[in-house]
């Protein structure tokens, strides 16, 4: 089973991999839904569905984000814990409505509604994210000049530095919990419970992109809404550790997945078994 991002749910090479065998699945983020919902939901959810609703037995849904909160993913059984049965139920609804035209007024009702929850759902996260490029710089201010070397080459990280990054990560974990769960049932949680959270992971994509951003110079001035979208690439980098990987050829997404699976492994954290993918789904993304 493999976590897709909405570049590959158009891929025309998806087809085939569905194709090839039943027990090739697909899982999807409320997120890469989202997305396509924020403008002219309808007319892009058709295009982007298109090839899935061909196989609506092997496309299952993910949970909101903070509904995922709680849980400890630490077995294969346990991923079932993730999965939007009821939600992927209506998803299946829908795929099949939109490969009718025309689409019923129920549908383009719907589909309206959809498109205004994600219009909220993407400025919500904006607000989050306002103060992201600003929190990059003051991470950097974490470090010495050395220890930024070491970051920008990957060579000889020292102890320190590691320690500083883990240090960061649990902050950053912990803020995740507020920004998204209020009133967090755990006061404390230890590293063999949060290394299966997705907490966790998220904040441990979010690490490697902040460890990205510094071996590529350190750029200031990107788009709001571009860091917006490399938010929600790196929480499709985390849920996609639960399962055989990331079907994408956005290379940060990709390279982010494939960095958090390892260091996970590390940690001894449960990650599901590596698929090797063509490159033409993701296998081999460009530089």
């Amino acid at each position: 089973m493999l976590l897709a991002d909405s570049n590959a749910l158009r891929n025309p090479d998806l087809r085939a991999y569905l194709a090839a065998a039943r027990d090739h699945h697909i899982v999807l983020s409320d997120l890469t839904l989202i997305e396509m919902r924020k403008r002219n939901a309808l007319s892009t959810s058709r295009e982007s569905l298109l090839i899935a609703s061909a196989f609506p037995n092997q496309v299952f849904l993910l949970k909101r984000t903070h509904e995922l909160l709680e849980f400890d993913i630490a077995s294969p059984s346990e991923v079932d814990l993730l999965f939007d049965y009821e939600g992927g139920v209506e998803l299946d609804h829908i795929m099949k409505g939109l490969r009718e035209l025309p689409p019923s007024d129920a549908l383009k009702a719907r589909m309206a509604e959809l498109e205004q929850e994600a219009v909220n759902v993407i400025a919500e996260l904006g607000k989050q994210m306002e103060g992201l490029e600003e929190a990059l710089v003051d991470i950097t201010k974490e470090f010495k000049q050395p220890q930024i070397k070491e970051l920008r080459t990957g060579a000889n990280v020292s102890d320190e530095t590691r320690e500083i990054l883990f240090r960061l990560l649990k902050e950053t974990t912990a803020r995740f919990f507020v920004d998204n769960q209020p009133l967090p049932r755990r006061k404390s949680i230890k590293l063999t419970q949060a290394r299966g959270m997705f907490a966790f992971r998220y904040s441990l994509c979010m690490m490697v992109y902040y460890i990205l951003w510094v071996q590529t110079g350190r750029q200031t001035g990107r788009a709001h809404h571009l860091r917006v979208n490399d938010v929600i690439d790196m929480q499709l980098a985390a849920l996609s550790t639960y399962f055989n990987g990331v079907l994408s050829t956005d290379g940060l997404v990709w390279d982010t997945s494939r960095t958090a699976r390892g260091i996970l492994r590390r940690y001894g954290a449960y990650v599901a078994e590596d698929w090797v993918l063509p490159a033409a789904l993701g296998g081999a993304p460009p530089a």
